[in-house]
């Protein structure tokens, strides 16, 4: 299963040679993350623990120009004992069988007062499972 999300591009997200500010398709890709953790039920604004983000990277394949509409998809790549990694994956309204970024996202959980990792809850495991990318 994936989760997608749709965001409009502005004019002023571009940059001086015309396309969308590199900076902004880590901004896509969280957005997409937040709206995906809230969807499988992570309320860590209101928990002594939930998710960190310890490493995110993106490979810029074509610039998006505007006008258009981004699409995010996030899949998981790999569950660990108290870490998963997801895969964000960009392309556009106008042209979805193109991928014009994507990058991984390791998240590790932890506990928010001890400041170290924890294990998965179960709940957020079996989640996990279902967004699991097919090996």
């Amino acid at each position: 299963m994936t989760f997608s999300i749709d965001h409009p591009i502005r004019w002023g997200d571009m940059d001086a040679l015309g396309h969308l500010n590199n900076t902004l398709y880590f901004r896509l890709f969280e957005e997409a993350r937040v709206q995906w953790l809230a969807e499988i039920g992570s309320d860590f604004t209101n928990s002594d623990q939930g998710p960190v983000i310890v490493h995110a990277a993106c490979d810029f394949l074509y610039p998006v120009v505007y006008p258009a509409t981004t699409r995010v998809s996030i899949t998981v790549e790999e569950i660990g004992r108290s870490s998963f990694v997801l895969a964000h994956h960009l392309s556009t309204a106008q042209q979805p069988e193109r991928t014009f970024a994507e990058g991984p996202c390791k998240v590790v959980w932890i506990d928010y007062r001890q400041n170290r990792s924890v294990p998965l809850p179960d709940s957020i495991r079996q989640k996990l499972e279902r967004y699991r990318r097919e090996q």
